[in-house]
C-alpha cells in the first residue's frame, strides 16, 4: 500500500475541516496546518479555495461509500449510520449538506449536483426505479432531518432515547418508506 500523495493529503483535511465547519469557517491556512503544509503548497495544488471545496467534496463520501450491514432493514441500516456518526463525533454529512451548498462557490451548481448525486446513491440502495423517485425523496428528507435535529438542535440525545430505541423507531419511519406503505 502506498503513502497517499500530498494532494490527497490536504484534500483530505480539507474534507474533514469543510464538513465540521463549513465553507466559510474553514481557511486555507487551517487546512494547511491539518494537512503539515504550507498554504503556499495548498493553493499551488488547488487553485484556489472553491476548487478546493470541489475536490474535497465533503457531503458526499460518507453517504455515498458507506457499506452498510445486510442483516438488518435498510431503513434501520440508515438510521443507524447517522446514529453511528454521532456517537462517535464523526461529520455527518446529512446535517451538513444543506450548510455546505449554501455556503458553496456555486449554490445553485452544487444544490443541482449534490441532489443528483444523493438520489442516484439512495434510489440504488432502495432499489427505487420509478421515474419520479418519490421514495427516494422521502427517504432523502428523513435522513436530513434526522442528521440535522441530532447535530443541530442536539434532539434525540441518550438522555431522551437510548440509541437503540431511536434506530429502532426512526428506523421503521424510514423502512415504511421503502416499502411503499406511505
Amino acid at each position: 500500500m502506498t503513502a497517499p500523495s500530498t494532494r490527497e493529503t490536504v484534500i483530505a483535511a480539507a474534507r474533514e475541516l469543510f464538513s465540521r465547519r463549513g465553507y466559510t469557517a474553514t481557511t486555507i491556512k487551517d487546512v494547511a496546518a491539518a494537512a503539515g503544509c504550507s498554504p503556499a503548497l495548498v493553493m499551488k495544488l488547488t487553485g484556489s479555495k472553491a476548487e478546493l471545496f470541489a475536490a474535497a467534496d465533503p457531503s458526499a463520501a460518507a453517504v455515498l461509500e458507506e457499506h452498510l450491514v445486510e442483516e438488518e432493514p435498510i431503513g434501520r441500516q440508515l438510521a443507524r449510520r447517522l446514529v453511528d456518526r454521532r456517537d462517535n463525533d464523526e461529520a455527518e454529512p446529512w446535517a451538513m449538506a444543506p450548510i455546505l451548498i449554501r455556503e458553496s462557490a456555486d449554490p445553485a451548481a452544487a444544490r443541482d449536483e449534490t441532489r443528483q448525486r444523493y438520489l442516484d446513491a439512495i434510489a440504488d440502495r432502495i432499489g427505487d426505479t420509478s421515474e419520479d423517485r418519490v421514495r427516494t425523496q422521502l427517504v432523502i428528507a428523513q435522513l436530513l432531518g434526522l442528521g440535522a435535529a441530532m447535530r443541530h438542535f442536539e434532539l434525540l440525545g441518550q438522555d431522551v432515547l437510548d440509541r437503540e430505541s431511536l434506530i429502532r423507531r426512526y428506523g421503521s419511519v424510514i423502512q415504511s418508506i421503502v416499502d411503499g406503505e406511505v
